[in-house]
C-alpha cells in the first residue's frame, strides 16, 4: 500500500512541476518582452519592427528532434500565410531564434529545414541567452504569437492551435 501512495505522489509531484516549471510564463494578453537582437545578416531586429503584424517567434535548435520535426511544418504554414491579409493584422512575419553552441550548424538547418522567412537570430548561450531569458524559456521547441500590439496571444501554441487561429483570422476574398 505503501509503495502504490509512494508512486501516485512522485505522479503527481511530475505533473505538477511539468506544469508550473515548464509552463511558459508569458499568457494571452500580457505585453510580450521589448527585444533588440542581431539577425544572421547582422541586422538589428525589434519587437517594434513588426508593428501592424502579427509575429510567430520560434524558439528552436538544430540539435533538437522535436524541433527540426517540426521545422518542415512551420515552414509549410510560411508559405500558406506569409501573403495572407488577417482582420486584425496587415500580416504575419516568423522569427526563429535558435540556441546553438555552433552557429553554423544552425544556419546548415535552416537551409536544410526550408525556413525561408528573413528573420533568424543565433543565441549561443542556450537557455541562458538573453531571448531565453526574456521570453522565459524552459525547454524548446517553444512559440510565441504576438499581435501587431505587442501583446501575446497564443503561448507555446501547438501547431494545429496555431493554424486553427491564424485561419479563423485570415480575411476572406
Amino acid at each position: 500500500m505503501k509503495s502504490v501512495l509512494l508512486i501516485g505522489g512522485l505522479i503527481l509531484l511530475a505533473i505538477l512541476v511539468k506544469y508550473f516549471y515548464f509552463k511558459p510564463m508569458l499568457v494571452y494578453g500580457q505585453d510580450a518582452p521589448r527585444f533588440e537582437v542581431i539577425d544572421l545578416a547582422g541586422q538589428p531586429i525589434k519587437l517594434e519592427d513588426f508593428k501592424d503584424h502579427y509575429l510567430l517567434i520560434d524558439f528552436w535548435g538544430s540539435w533538437c528532434g522535436p524541433c527540426r520535426a517540426e521545422n518542415p511544418i512551420l515552414a509549410m504554414m510560411y508559405a500558406k500565410y506569409k501573403d495572407k491579409a488577417f482582420k486584425q493584422a496587415t500580416g504575419i512575419k516568423f522569427m526563429s531564434v535558435a540556441f546553438e553552441q555552433d552557429s553554423l550548424r544552425a544556419i546548415k538547418a535552416i537551409k536544410e529545414d526550408g525556413l525561408a522567412w528573413p528573420y533568424h537570430v543565433i543565441q549561443t548561450d542556450m537557455l541562458k541567452s538573453p531571448m531565453a531569458i526574456l521570453f522565459d524559456i524552459k525547454r524548446i521547441p517553444t512559440k510565441f504569437l504576438i499581435s501587431p500590439q505587442g501583446k501575446i496571444l497564443l503561448s507555446d501554441p501547438d501547431i494545429k492551435e496555431l493554424d486553427d487561429y491564424l485561419a479563423k483570422d485570415t480575411q476572406k476574398n
